[in-house]
């Protein structure tokens, strides 16, 4: 073979090595970047729907602490990001939202309370009925941002 030629197929399979090699490195870092960035849209829509649940439930129950329901479309915004919830998230954030809202129709059904003793049951054993929640809500958010 002649020795120019040689020198030529070199340098061409170098630069299509090379070429090949920087065009898949790019790829992958883009391919990757993309996956991280989506992750982190639908960890802040998934944050986004939790604090709106949060912030209706913690309404309701402190409603519910001086008032029995008058209408059942005081759930609604409840059930509905509830039924959100079921279209994103893992079993376990459903089965707490399901419990938060279970303990509002309990706290509206029990008879009308004053702000002692609301007081009094938050200064001994108070059960947060929310808690279950978010703990859920964060494990599900810290699990989806670890990917």
């Amino acid at each position: 073979m002649d020795p120019a030629m040689l020198s030529a197929t070199a340098a061409l399979v170098g630069s299509l090595i090379g070429g090949v090699s920087t065009f898949a490195a790019s790829w992958l870092t883009q391919h990757r970047q993309l996956r991280l960035q989506i992750l982190f849209q639908e960890a802040a829509k998934r944050e986004t729907l939790y604090a709106d649940f949060i912030i209706e439930a913690s309404k309701r129950l402190t409603e519910a602490w001086y008032k029995q329901a008058e209408r059942t479309d005081i759930f609604a915004a409840l059930y509905a990001a509830m039924e959100r919830m079921r279209l994103i998230s893992t079993p376990p954030v459903v089965d707490a939202a399901e419990n938060v809202i279970r303990k509002i129709m309990e706290a509206y059904a029990d008879s009308n309370r004053t702000f002692d003793d609301m007081r009094q049951r938050v200064g001994s054993d108070w059960d947060d009925p929310l808690r279950e929640f978010t703990e859920a809500c964060k494990a599900e958010l810290d699990a989806l941002r670890a990917r």
